[in-house]
């Protein structure tokens, strides 16, 4: 085997190394109690936790409603007016949920949810974008606008 051949399997063992990390990783329930302060929490029946959160960086970011029945999906919606999003909303879900995403921008740009490559053009005068698929990987996926380089969501699915 010559120097390319063994070039070529030291950089596929790299990106398989890679990808595995960013699969497997840990998520966010190891944080200490001093990561994160809790600003607001409110549970109703059929919705879980909606919280402000703040991180030792000053990232503000609030936890989205999620509204699930035992027949449908779970239900998230992310509304960036067009200033810009507000924080970064943190969307939860188990492996195997059916999940439904509805963005709407105060912009007209491409949606893209990574992991699962969905990507849905919206704006003002067009419908939302919605995404509906079954939450099959388990990790921590971002949501932002392709053109602006927004992170509006981040979507955690939960083994």
């Amino acid at each position: 085997m010559g120097n390319a051949g063994r070039i070529g399997i030291g950089v596929a063992a790299l990106v398989v190394a890679v990808v595995l990390f960013i699969v497997l990783r840990p998520g966010d329930e190891d944080a200490s109690p001093a990561s994160e302060t809790t600003a607001a929490e409110t549970t109703t029946p059929a919705t879980t936790t909606t919280e402000a959160t703040e991180t030792e960086t000053g990232e503000t970011g609030t936890e989205a409603e999620e509204t699930t029945t035992e027949e449908g999906p779970a239900q998230f919606r992310v509304d960036v007016p067009a200033s810009g999003p507000q924080g970064v909303q943190r969307l939860n879900a188990r492996q195997g949920d059916e999940v439904e995403l509805v963005v709407t921008l105060g912009y007209h740009d491409d949606v893209h949810l990574h992991g699962y490559d969905l990507l849905i053009h919206t704006g003002p005068g067009l419908p939302p974008a919605r995404f509906e698929f079954e939450a099959t990987t388990p990790g921590r996926f971002e949501i932002e606008t392709e053109t602006a380089h927004q992170l509006i969501a981040e979507l955690r699915v939960r083994p």
